[in-house]
């Protein structure tokens, strides 16, 4: 057989399957796009995560699980924990390696919703 005639052949055949045809190369296409979706929004969630935390050097907070604490005083995911007294906080803004506290409170709620309230204390001038 020729190579035109193989070709008609293949051609032939491929219409007379056309609806399997249609099917495999509609979920080789969505596969693809999901795949890419999924891959974009693990570089948008990684980037969100690092863009939120970024400049954060310590977060200073009472006795607990250290990825509870960021998750609950960063993104407000969770619940709360015990709470540090205000000298502590004092005292940490009063380190002259620390430059500056955020001391932020949180565990009140307002319509369902966390309240977040902070002061700003400056340290030391730099």
């Amino acid at each position: 057989m020729s190579g035109g005639g193989l070709l008609r052949l293949a051609r032939a055949s491929a219409w007379h399957r056309r609806f399997g045809l249609g099917l495999v190369l509609a979920s080789i296409a969505l596969a693809t796009f999901l795949l890419l979706a999924v891959e974009r929004g693990r570089v948008a969630l990684r980037e969100g995560f690092t863009q939120s935390i970024s400049g954060t050097d310590l977060i200073v907070g009472a006795r607990t699980g250290s990825v509870q604490l960021l998750l609950y005083s960063v993104f407000h995911l969770g619940s709360p924990t015990n709470t540090i007294r205000w000298r502590s906080v004092q005292a940490l803004a009063a380190d002259p390696a620390v430059a500056w506290v955020v001391p932020i409170s949180l565990g009140d709620s307002h319509r369902g919703f966390p309240a977040v309230s902070y002061t700003h204390l400056r340290a030391h001038e730099t």
